[in-house]
């Protein structure tokens, strides 16, 4: 009789340590959902990113300078931030690439339309 007592506290007791790691088990996973993952698809989509630069884009470094790309080297790129100014930076310094907004302005509205189609007069 004796062992079976025995062999019942074993079983309670296993069935004890999976209740304790429980939390801790459930803490481990919310780490996971709330900071790693998003961390994770960030960083594909900056690798992403980094790797379609072509030159002739602008783009900001993560410094927050905005310059336009001359030359993509395997690890690093040649950017102008001026006329006449270029510096090398890895591609990882580049932060996002700058889309120019859409212009909705009329063309008669513009400061550079020209008034050569107007009548003199």
């Amino acid at each position: 009789m004796q062992g079976i007592y025995t062999l019942a506290d074993a079983a309670q007791g296993e069935g004890n340590i999976f209740s304790m790691m429980l939390p801790f088990v459930l803490i481990l996973l919310v780490f996971w959902l709330l900071f790693w993952r998003p961390n994770q698809k960030r960083r594909q989509q900056e690798t992403q990113m980094q790797s379609s630069l072509v030159p002739g884009v602008e783009v900001m470094t993560k410094a927050g300078i905005y310059a336009t790309v001359v030359e993509i080297h395997e690890q690093d790129v040649l950017l102008e931030i001026s006329p006449g100014t270029r510096i090398r930076m890895l591609k990882a310094g580049i932060g996002e690439v700058i889309t120019p907004a859409a212009d909705d302005t009329p063309v008669e509205d513009r400061p550079d339309f020209g008034d050569d189609d107007k009548p003199k007069g």
